[in-house]
């Protein structure tokens, strides 16, 4: 799975807490709007009940209200007002009185429903019907003859669950265009932002073994990432002197001994073939070549590996048939092990095809098998070989010999690095091969496993991205 660009992940969070405010808000809000919405109605219900008991009369033991009907506002107010009410007489339960409106709704209380509102304070009811709910202001007003009545006023419910509906339908399309736009609007805060990160990185991409006197671009404005650039910068200058002194030294070391070096073994040559020399004498020379031929060896990696981090050698890109070239090379090394009694075997997939150059790649596989068939003692196994997967091919060596300890296996690709020196001494090299089989690796964009176990043997595993792989 590809993993997010922090680009996206901080839309995703800014997004999200947006969302979230938004909906947090937007519920707050609808709590408040229904609250003070519920106490209106129930305040205009108190009203509108006060109202009408200064218009409400008794004549002959029936309600009447009266009020002047060339007034507008009274009148607009009575009819408003009694628009849904009752009056019931208390003693009896009588139904003395109602608007149309409730008379068609069919609603009439029971004498215990009366009793029971009258003994109680003035306080609301819901009354659920087929038009929708009605909410009823119950109050006991008394006339002027002892007579107790309970009256009744009411106002529909509707037009508050209207309001709440209509402000749910806007929330419902208010709360993602205000997400949407909140994403789009930190998709570009973020891009402006993460600018001058990119800027950075475009400058560090730059760097290399090759190019170390780049530096990263500091913008003067001395934030944050102007002190990164500057840390980076000192350390890039440090990394610069020390990777250029190295390579000085190398390149220093390995020209002034090449040439002493070829006279010595020329000299040695010439007095080998003197008929006249002991045979001691003999002895000694052909000693002398010996080590004459590691330090030249030794040289010749040095050179290699100093060319090889300054970015000299060019890699070739072309298409290796990697089970054909370790059953070649298996088969030249078959002799080195028989002469020390090792036991070479090798198991290739056939068609396993990897993109490199085919001589660091020969190199790779004959250091690994020729450094197992050294460490390997007499009656030892080193097994070989190629398999590959869907992704990656795979070169594995496997010997039963003397293995490393575990403190050494970090540092064995490591150049001039030699394990204990019970290991050392059973091998002719200066330290310098794994170093260029780890760097040959790295520039076929393949990874090495090493494992290793004192006494038991070791097993080298490197994996190759597959021609076809990207």
């Amino acid at each position: 799975m590809t993993p997010l660009t922090l680009r996206t992940k901080l839309t995703l969070f800014y997004s999200i807490t947006v969302s979230l405010l938004l909906t947090g808000f937007a519920l707050l809000y609808y709590r408040v709007l229904s609250v003070g919405l519920d106490q209106a109605l129930s305040d205009e219900l108190s009203e509108r009940a006060t109202g009408l008991r200064g218009y409400l009369r008794f004549e002959e033991g029936m309600p009447v209200f009266i009020f002047d009907e060339g007034d507008p506002e009274e009148m607009s107010f009575v009819r408003t007002a009694t628009r849904y009410f009752q009056v019931y007489e208390v003693t009896s339960g009588m139904l003395l009185t109602q608007s149309p409106e409730v008379e068609a709704l069919g609603v009439q209380y029971s004498l215990e429903d009366v009793t029971h509102f009258a003994e109680e304070p003035p306080s609301f009811t819901d009354l659920h019907t087929d038009q929708g709910t009605l909410r009823f202001r119950n109050e006991v007003i008394v006339d002027a003859f002892g007579g107790t009545y309970l009256f009744l006023v009411g106002a529909a419910v509707k037009p508050m669950e209207d309001a709440l509906r209509a402000f749910l339908r806007s929330l419902a399309w208010l709360i993602p265009t205000g997400v949407l736009l909140a994403a789009i609007a930190s998709w570009w805060m973020a891009g402006k932002a993460l600018q001058p990160v990119a800027a950075l990185a475009g400058a560090a991409r730059e760097i290399g073994l090759s190019r170390l006197d780049r530096r990263l671009p500091v913008r003067g404005t001395d934030d944050e990432l102007d002190h990164l650039a500057r840390e980076f910068n000192e350390t890039l200058a440090q990394l610069e002197k020390a990777v250029g002194e190295m390579k000085q030294f190398t390149a220093s070391i390995s020209h002034e001994l090449r040439t002493p070096l070829a006279v010595l073994r020329g000299e040695a040559e010439i007095a080998l073939m003197q008929a006249d020399t002991t045979e001691q004498y003999r002895r000694v020379l052909g000693s002398q070549l010996e080590e004459f031929e590691k330090l030249t060896r030794m040289i010749n990696q040095l050179l290699t590996l100093a060319r090889a981090e300054s970015g000299e050698v060019e890699i070739a890109q072309d298409s290796v048939d990697l089970s054909a070239m370790t059953e070649s090379l298996a088969e030249q090394l078959q002799p080195v092990a028989a002469s020390k009694d090792v036991s070479l075997t090798w198991n290739c997939e056939k068609g396993a095809m990897v993109r490199g150059d085919a001589s660091w790649i020969e190199r790779i596989v004959l250091n690994l098998v020729d450094n197992a068939i050294k460490f390997t003692p007499s009656g030892g196994n080193v097994k070989v070989r190629v398999s590959r997967d869907t992704r990656n091919t795979a070169l594995e060596v496997q010997d039963d010999g003397i293995g490393i300890p575990s403190e050494a296996l970090p540092h064995i690709f490591e150049r001039f690095y030699r394990a204990d020196p019970s290991r050392s001494n059973r091998a002719d090299g200066a330290g310098l091969g794994l170093s260029l089989v780890k760097w040959a690796i790295d520039q076929h964009r393949g990874s090495v496993q090493v494992d290793s176990t004192p006494g038991h043997g070791t097993h080298v595993t490197v994996q190759f991205p597959n021609i076809n792989s990207n």
